[in-house]
């Protein structure tokens, strides 16, 4: 017996589906791209956070280097001090935004700046801030009153404290 031929049909070949391309992307990428723009959008506004820290703190510090640099060519003590007590006032009203506690006047003043960091680094000057101003010849230490300024005013430019937040809420 023979097999029967079968006819053949005039098939066109098989032709296989294109290769997918990378373009729509999948959910999950989109999620991916989503969440890096996010944390470049974070990275971004923290660095300009930095920034404007940085330099506020540059300004500041040229004017209490000015404070210094008056001090070192006349060598007034009083006229330090005088510099010093504008300086703090100017800088609580201006920076911590606490208009009503440039209004204090002696050992309130004094107490306020002290509560304002853990450490109360104007207990030393506490005469000095307070009556010392107005007295023609007070004696003190110049270059200590002048780094106790500087480190307190980079602790609440840099790195504001959580207890300042609290005071320059409540004020």
């Amino acid at each position: 017996m023979q097999a029967k031929e079968i006819p053949t049909l005039p098939l066109r070949d098989i032709r296989l589906p294109a290769e997918p391309g990378f373009w729509p992307l999948a959910p999950g990428w989109w999620l991916l791209l989503g969440l890096a723009l996010v944390l470049i959008l974070w990275l971004g506004f923290k660095w300009y956070q930095y920034a404007k820290k940085k330099r506020r703190w540059q300004q500041i510090d040229h004017q209490l280097a000015t404070i210094e640099l008056a001090y070192k060519q006349n060598k007034n003590k009083q006229k330090l001090l005088a510099d010093i007590s504008v300086f703090l006032r100017r800088f609580v009203k201006f920076q911590l935004n606490q208009d009503r506690a440039t209004s204090l006047a002696g050992q309130d003043w004094i107490d306020h700046l002290n509560q304002l960091q853990n450490d109360r680094p104007f207990m030393v000057f506490e005469q000095a801030l307070t009556s010392g101003v107005y007295q023609n010849s007070y004696e003190f230490d110049a270059q200590d009153l002048l780094s106790t300024t500087q480190q307190f005013i980079k602790q609440h430019v840099m790195k504001p404290t959580l207890q300042a937040r609290k005071v320059n809420a409540n004020v």
